[in-house]
């Protein structure tokens, strides 16, 4: 359920939700025949950024399920909700609900539903919604009979996996420019994709997202010749912009600020126009696809203190391309 919910990107959890939610508990297939619920499911609470613990069975008692197979997911999101959902009594729903919110109704999350105790949604069919359901998760006393030491670690692995690429799962809803610049310390230009993913190695940008661990930060890499290259999947927090891992990341190859490379001896000190044509295409693209606003599509430097795509980046330019028709050069794509 989970990793069906992770490949869809229709009313997703919004990436502040997923980065603010110290436990989840999951109670799968709920049918037509428990309108009034006594369903059993699992719950883990996160450890580390991507650490969580090992299941355990819980179970729920409540209603305002809908008459059809749902899924119900609760994200815990107060040390108060967490501390609850531990001592085996979280209750849910009631008169402090707060509506859930997706990133096709509510792209910017706001204080209120991040300062809730606990948010629940429905899944079906892969596809969320805001859940009406109320009443109260508790450990389940069955679980005597089948402890979780019992259920095979290979199991438990797996879960944990999917749990771990759930929450590394975005929607896009802007997009931040970048350049590679030089990798500090060495005074060496990152040219291509082998360099900038051994830089992300050793930084520990890594992600495990659908299975599989990335390492560029990026989501996409455009290279000297226009070329443009797949980092991590779209679908896969970025690691790229500090508060803004929800935009897709895109790096022009090259050092285009006039204080760092005066002169170019490290590389490139403006993008060709290859990869300008590029970049535009591939905007167009993402923008349509996601339907970002022009003003979520913004240079580093606009979200963070840094010079990067520095200041010889024609980011004007490339914004009024993107409002205008189609053309220039004809990129491609790898």
């Amino acid at each position: 359920m989970l990793d069906e919910i992770s490949k869809k990107s229709q009313n997703a959890v919004p990436d502040a939700v997923l980065n603010s939610t110290k436990c989840i508990v999951v109670i799968p297939s709920i049918t037509e025949e428990m309108v009034n619920v006594n369903a059993g499911g699992v719950a883990t609470c996160r450890q580390a950024a991507d650490s969580w613990s090992s299941p355990r069975f819980v179970k729920f008692n409540g209603r305002g399920i809908p008459t059809h197979r749902t899924d119900l997911l609760v994200f815990v999101l107060s040390d108060r909700g967490a501390r609850a959902l531990r001592s085996g009594e979280l209750q849910i729903g009631g008169q402090k609900r707060v509506a859930s919110p997706l990133v096709t109704t509510s792209p910017v999350t706001s204080q209120v539903e991040l300062t809730a105790d606990l948010l629940s949604y429905e899944g079906a069919a892969g596809v969320l919604s805001s859940s009406e359901a109320s009443g109260v998760i508790r450990g389940d006393a069955d679980a005597s009979d089948h402890p979780i030491h019992t259920v095979p670690k290979k199991t438990t692995d797996k879960y944990l996996s999917s749990v771990v690429s759930f929450f590394n799962t975005i929607t896009a809803t802007g997009i931040v420019i970048h350049h590679t610049a030089l990798i500090p310390g060495k005074n060496t230009m990152r040219l291509n994709k082998r360099d900038i993913e051994e830089y992300h190695r050793e930084r520990g940008f890594e992600i495990l997202c659908f299975g599989r661990v990335y390492h560029v930060a990026y989501h996409y890499l455009i290279m000297a010749n226009g070329k443009v290259k797949a980092g991590r999947p779209e679908r896969c927090e970025g690691a790229h912009a500090a508060g803004y891992n929800s935009y897709l990341g895109i790096s022009v190859v090259g050092d285009f600020s006039s204080e760092d490379n005066p002169t170019g001896e490290k590389g490139p000190t403006r993008p060709s126009a290859k990869q300008i044509a590029s970049l535009i295409q591939l905007c167009r693209r993402l923008k349509d696809r996601y339907n970002i606003p022009l003003q979520h599509i913004v240079r580093h430097s606009d979200i963070s203190r840094t010079k990067c795509p520095g200041d010889r980046f024609p980011f004007r330019s490339v914004l009024d391309q993107l409002v205008s028709r189609p053309g220039g050069v004809k990129p491609g794509h790898e």
